[in-house]
Formats: structure tokens, sequence, C-alpha cells
């Protein structure tokens, strides 16, 4: 794996694995149909989940949360009734190496995590306490609507010692690889007003909840749709490169590569990541045929990790992990945009599109 120039914090790598008016209005057709997106944005002293027709400037609140949005991400239940809303201290934005564009306001000292399962049609909120053994990492619905909670877990001391835990009488053994941190991981289900374990596992902090075979059960959540993962293609379009050149950063670890989704055909300067994965920076260029073009308005660089969303003609573009600084693209024009929203997807399509 290639070294970023400054180490990746601890807070990232969890993350990795883990409504301002429209700018423009155009003329939907039944090819391009409006897309609705799902956003968190500050309302008084409060946050307000929102379901916005971003086009046309439709907005239904469908929770009123007594929080600061700040580090928020949402879940949602396949059927859309449910979701959940979960405010902590890693949910932010984190830069490649050196400044980034955005910088995150450090959260106050009376910050606490705070998690909130939602009614939607309802549009009222409930809080919840967070999960026992450890530190909610990622957290959503099944199948079945239940609402899981994954979290992470250091070892005690003793535990280390004996290479094992036993919880719940399961006996875990510790991860003793080399260079990485053994953890615990736990998922659990909210069933009857608690939280009941479902499942443990040994971890290490490069893997974390992946290991849990209840988190392939997880359904449409932010934390998830906003990383800035993704499984490069090589660019070998000489033609392509050549435009690309001028625009590229004097950054050793990263490259020139393309990325698809949707209809959508990106140039993304990336960062290698593992054997076959990378990430996705601010600096992105439109690839139509063999021309190179930027996409309007878009303010990321090559210092920021991007997330990068498509919904039939629709192309968003904002800051990884956060979700802030959303910029929604249809034919390479920016129709829509906001500085205040946060936890910015697309909100589900019951047809998938």
């Amino acid at each position: 794996m290639t070294t970023l120039h400054r180490p990746l914090s601890v807070s990232l790598l969890l993350l990795l694995w883990s409504a301002a008016p429209a700018l423009a209005r155009e003329p939907r057709t039944s090819r391009a149909p409006e897309p609705l997106v799902s956003l968190l944005e500050p309302a008084g002293e409060g946050c307000e989940w929102v379901r916005l027709q971003p086009l046309s400037a439709v907005r239904q609140v469908i929770a009123r949360l007594a929080v600061d949005c700040q580090g928020g991400a949402t879940a949602l239940s396949r059927d859309g009734k449910h979701g959940a809303a979960r405010f902590w201290r890693g949910g932010v934005s984190a830069p490649v190496t050196g400044r980034p564009t955005f910088p995150e306001r450090f959260p106050s000292p009376a910050f606490r995590d705070r998690l909130f399962l939602v009614d939607v049609e309802a549009a009222t909120a409930t809080e919840l306490p967070l999960p026992g053994s450890g530190e909610l990492i990622e957290f959503g619905f099944d199948a079945e609507g239940q609402l899981l909670g994954l979290t992470l877990q250091k070892p005690t001391p003793e535990q280390e010692r004996r290479g094992e835990a036993e919880i719940d009488g399961t006996r875990v053994v510790l991860e003793t690889n080399e260079g990485k941190r053994p953890l615990i991981t736990h998922a659990f289900q909210w069933r009857d007003g608690a939280w009941k374990r479902r499942e443990v596992k040994a971890t290490t902090d490069t893997t974390g909840p992946r290991v849990l075979a209840l988190r392939q059960k997880l359904g449409e959540r932010s934390n998830h749709t906003l990383d800035p993962r993704f499984t490069p293609e090589e660019l070998e379009d000489d033609v392509v490169l050549d435009q690309l050149y001028a625009f590229s950063p004097e950054e050793p670890e990263g490259e020139w590569t393309l990325l698809r989704r949707g209809g959508s055909r990106l140039a993304v300067w990336s960062i290698p990541f593992g054997e076959e994965e990378a990430l996705a920076t601010g600096l992105v260029r439109k690839v139509d045929k063999q021309k190179v073009s930027a996409l309007p308005g878009f303010p990321l660089r090559p210092n920021d990790l991007a997330s990068v969303q498509t919904r039939g003609a629709f192309l968003l573009l904002s800051l990884a992990d956060s979700g802030a600084h959303p910029y929604l693209y249809r034919g390479g024009k920016l129709v829509w945009n906001s500085e205040s929203a946060r936890a910015v997807t697309f909100w589900p399509s019951p047809s998938g599109r």
C-alpha cells in the first residue's frame, strides 16, 4: 500500500469502511426525472433532516432534531418508512494532506454522540441510547426494518495479554498480525426498547466491522454512500492524459484514474488505498470521448477526499464522509448546490434508477 504524505488518522480509517435555492432550473424530461435528495441542514439551534427536490426546491422536513448538524450521518429502511440519524465526532471530512478546502470546526467540549430513531411518515424522532461495548461505527436497517448498530471495542490490557476475550459465553481470539491494532467488533439490534447483541468477532483497525456477517444486511446509509473508496480503471488514452497533465499536483502518491458511475466518466486524481482500491480526491474532470472539461463551480481540490454519486443523468459530488458542500450536475451543468447541508445523498429510489 502506498504511504500518504501524512498517516491516515484512526477516525478516517474507521470512516473509510464505515438546502440552498436551485442555481439553474432546467426543464424536466421523462428521460431525466428530478431526483430526490436526503440531507441534514442547520435550523436555528437544531438540525432538520430534509427530503428535497433540488430543481423545484420542494422541501419536506422529516425530522427536527435538537442537536447541531456537525458529524451527522443518516440511514433509511428499505421501505423508506423509518430512518436513523447519528451525530459523532468522527463524522467529519479529513484532507489527504495539507489544509482542506473547507476546514471542519473543532467540536465544543459539550459535544456528545447522539442517535435518533425517526418515523419518516409521522415526521417524529426519538433519541436512543448508544449500544454498549465500544464505539458505534456503523448503523443501518436490515431487510426486515430492524435497526442494527456495529461497534468497535479496544480489548483490555488483560485480554491483550491473554490474546483472547470471553463475551457472553463466546470465546474471541484476538488478531495479532504485526502492525495492526487488535480490536473487538459487535453487532447489536434495537429490539423491545433495548440493544441486543447479535454477533461478536475479533478484528483489527484496518478491517473494522467488515468481518461481521450482519454488516452485509445493512441497507441505505450515508456513511457507506459517502465513502471515498472506489475501484479505479487505468487511464491509457494519451490524448486524455495530455489534457490532464497540466492539472496534476506534485504528489508522487497520486495518479489520474478513470471512475465510471452510471453514465458518467470522470478522470479523478486518486490516492492508492490497499491493493485494488483508491481514494477519490476533489480534483475531478469530466471525460466525454477524448475531451476533458472541468465541472463548473466545483471547489474541491486534490487535498480533499470526495464522494461521487449518480442517479440517472444526475451527478452528485461532495466532500467524502461528511457529505458537505454538495454540487449536483446534469449534462455537465450545475443545477444545485448547498454550503450548509451535510450527509447529502440521493433518496433511495424504488425503481433503483
